[in-house]
């Protein structure tokens, strides 16, 4: 099974410290934080990714599925916001995709960063984000039993090995 916690952390714990700002989850019932911060939602928890499920010898099975996931920089300064979403871009295409790649979450694909801005009743937020796909193995305990491997065959009275 898919460890949503354990990628979620993952992921926010090392964009938080490149922006060096706050990354919450969207759409929770929480205090919003001082500008600028980052929001993220998970959209697409799982997606086929053109695969089947593979039997391993670890008694695990596993499938390559994919995750879209959508990062908005929220800010009450324009230029920071473009920024800070630039930024994150680039961590996601560089050094990011080798610290999430030890983690065995690959960084598939990246959108465009495009305006997500708001009017406000209070004011204007200036957000920029983008979409990133993450391509990762689904696992569940193999019920599956080996039934072993073919060591010798007989064929026409000849034996091949």
């Amino acid at each position: 099974m898919i460890d949503f916690r354990g990628n979620e952390i993952l992921i926010v714990n090392g964009l938080q410290k490149e922006l060096d700002c706050p990354v919450i989850r969207a759409n929770q019932t929480a205090p919003i934080p001082s500008y600028p911060y980052v929001s993220y939602t998970l959209i697409t928890p799982i997606s086929a990714n053109n695969g089947t499920w593979g039997n391993y010898n670890d008694a695990v099975d596993r499938i390559p599925v994919t995750q879209t996931w959508s990062f908005t920089v929220q800010s009450n300064d324009m230029t920071e916001s473009m920024t800070m979403a630039i930024k994150a871009c680039n961590w996601f295409q560089h050094v990011g995709r080798t610290y999430l790649e030890d983690n065995n979450l690959i960084v598939q694909q990246i959108g465009d960063i495009t305006s997500r801005d708001s009017l406000l009743t209070i004011g204007y937020e200036y957000r920029n984000g983008f979409d990133v796909v993450f391509w990762l193995l689904d696992e569940v305990k193999s019920t599956i039993e080996s039934i072993g491997t073919i060591d010798e065959v007989v064929l026409n009275n000849d034996t091949i090995n």
